[in-house]
């Protein structure tokens, strides 16, 4: 894919780091919810809110009825022994004085010897005539006040009900029932199956409740509406491996180096090659607070430069310059690489550019010279070159600060100006680690009007894709 429209309007950098700082905000809020306790509550009940046994659960409570359930049955048998007149008169006589004096009289003496009396009396073949000491005495104890309230009292309906339940498990049944109607348990129960919105008093309906609260919680609705934007997803599988926003007032050595990396390695020494004009030195460079700036400059210098035919030779500059390179400390095979330059017009190019020990393939992030801004530069093997000039609307160079970004996969490579796509490829993609090297350089003497050139970078930022 070529470079979009040439007519597109690029958003302003204030714009691009408004946006920038917005996703940083959304994403601590995006982490911060993510790792929550919240969220994993949220999780769990929504797996169970929505799983097949929550529904079904559900739909069983609310088909439930008390008619025909259990605590319907126990109630109808409870209410039907207390109609039970044989289990009132059992009630009645066992709580009463009568049974009372009728227990006292039967452990008695007399009753004992009624009894024997009465069983001999009343045997078959008995003969008063021939027993009449046993049949007097019988009689006399007939007639024996307490013994004749006894036998009235055995003779009592209510009396004759107490004695058939006393020997039946009924009472005891019914007592087991009263006090399990009676229970907490049982009136719960009623009246949670006499409830026709039952469900709204379960367990079950306040998860329902929690879930919901959860899931309309601004941050949670927030969280989940990033998970879903894919843009947003794309920013975030980037981790930063190294950064500077030259704010200390002068260069970490440690990071960068100030001139080519063979002269770096080899020679200790700062060289020339090709056709440039300039010579690199340390001390074309310049901090601000929160900056760096890299100078061209006309001053005369005796310098090394590489001869193809004879190696590395000395001759006369005219002009020096400034660069930055990542190559002793830094490379890397993909990722995300981006600065933030403020750029001049000028027949000086400012290059932010990246390549690897050979000459070939190396990718100009950005260049900026006569022709104006151009992005997507890769000159690949044989010098293969695959560029166009962009010119961008309302880039005020001279005044202004933009964000350009590189973004390499194995799939494809991306270049924006404060976040927006300007060219994308998908062929002939690099494949082997490369170094960053912010410069400024011509091949052409420049006119006097451009001299002395700028680049100024206010950070950089390089990113690796994470596992």
């Amino acid at each position: 894919m070529g470079l979009f429209s040439k007519n597109k309007k690029i958003r302003s950098t204030y714009e691009a780091e408004t946006l920038r700082k917005a996703f940083d905000e959304d994403y601590e809020m995006f982490n911060r919810v993510g790792n929550s306790e919240d969220l994993k509550r949220y999780n769990e009940l929504d797996a169970y809110v929505n799983s097949p046994v929550f529904k079904d659960r559900r739909k069983k409570t609310e088909q439930l009825s008390y008619k025909g359930s259990e605590y319907h049955t126990a109630e109808k048998k409870y209410k039907k022994l207390l109609k039970c007149s044989k289990l009132k008169s059992y009630y009645i006589i066992r709580e009463s004085q009568e049974l009372k004096g009728y227990l006292k009289v039967r452990e008695s003496s007399s009753y004992a010897e009624f009894a024997k009396l009465h069983v001999i009396v009343n045997a078959a073949g008995f003969d008063k005539r021939l027993r009449p000491e046993e049949y007097l005495a019988y009689r006399s104890l007939l007639k024996d006040p307490k013994i004749k309230a006894l036998l009235r009292f055995e003779k009592n309906r209510q009396f004759r009900d107490y004695t058939e339940m006393s020997q039946s498990p009924v009472p005891q049944e019914f007592e087991q029932l009263s006090a399990y109607i009676k229970s907490d348990e049982f009136r719960k129960n009623r009246e949670f199956l006499l409830n026709k919105k039952r469900y709204f008093t379960t367990d079950d309906y306040k998860l329902l409740c929690e879930f919901k609260e959860l899931k309309k919680r601004p941050d949670i609705v927030r969280y989940f509406s990033l998970m879903a934007d894919s843009n947003f997803r794309n920013m975030c599988k980037w981790e930063l491996v190294f950064r500077d926003d030259f704010n200390q007032g002068k260069l970490d050595g440690k990071r960068w180096i100030t001139r080519y990396y063979a002269g770096e390695r080899f020679l200790d020494d700062t060289y020339a090659v090709g056709q440039d004009v300039q010579l690199f030195t340390a001390d074309n460079m310049a901090f601000t607070n929160s900056s760096v700036v890299l100078k061209f400059k006309k001053e005369s210098i005796i310098g090394k430069y590489w001869d193809n035919a004879l190696g590395i030779r000395e001759k006369s500059f005219e002009y020096t310059s400034g660069l930055l390179s990542t190559a002793v400390d830094f490379r890397q095979c993909f990722g995300k690489f981006e600065a933030k330059i403020k750029l001049s017009r000028s027949a000086v190019k400012q290059c932010f550019w990246m390549r690897g020990d050979t000459d070939t393939p190396h990718v100009q992030i950005m260049e900026n010279g006569p022709e104006g801004v151009k992005m997507g530069t890769i000159c690949g093997s044989g010098c293969k070159r695959t560029s166009t000039v962009q010119p961008l609307k309302d880039m005020k160079l001279a005044n202004d600060y933009y964000i350009f970004t590189l973004e390499w996969t194995r799939e494809k490579m991306v270049w924006r100006i404060n976040d927006m796509v300007v060219k994308e490829i998908r062929e002939d993609i690099p494949d082997i680690p490369m170094y960053v090297i912010l410069s400024l350089g011509t091949n052409e003497v420049p006119a006097d009007r451009f001299v002395p050139a700028t680049m100024e970078i206010d950070w950089v930022r390089f990113y690796k894709m994470k596992n």
